[in-house]
């Protein structure tokens, strides 16, 4: 129970990411700040600003109940999730390396949570 909660917890987070990047290219930075602050204040920026803000304040909740030797290595799941995210959402590409390093990461946290 607690490992989806924090694999769906790792969800929301990338999710987040994908949508502060596509707030990110709605933002203004050549007319000024005014008009930057103006245009910082976009859905996809807000939302995946909050997005981002409840894997947060969980995590807090699952250190009360999990070790953190085993918890904070599942965090890393995010540099897994995000970038397949990106892929399909913003038709990023991956390259071999750095799929390479994906992997490693995926055999790092099943080591870490088998153990």
């Amino acid at each position: 129970m607690q490992l989806m909660l924090v694999f769906g917890l790792v969800l929301l987070g990338a999710c987040g990411t994908v949508l502060l990047k596509v707030g990110a290219g709605r933002v203004t930075y050549s007319e000024g700040v005014v008009p930057m602050l103006a245009s910082a204040f976009n859905l996809p920026l807000m939302v995946g600003f909050t997005l981002q803000m409840i894997p947060l304040v969980a995590w807090v909740v699952l250190l009360k109940f999990m070790p953190l030797t085993k918890l904070q290595p599942m965090i890393a799941l995010t540099y897994v999730v995000t970038p397949l995210l990106a892929v399909i959402f913003l038709g990023e590409q991956i390259g071999s390396l750095r799929m390479a390093g994906i992997g490693l990461i995926v055999i790092g946290v099943v080591l870490v949570s088998a153990s």
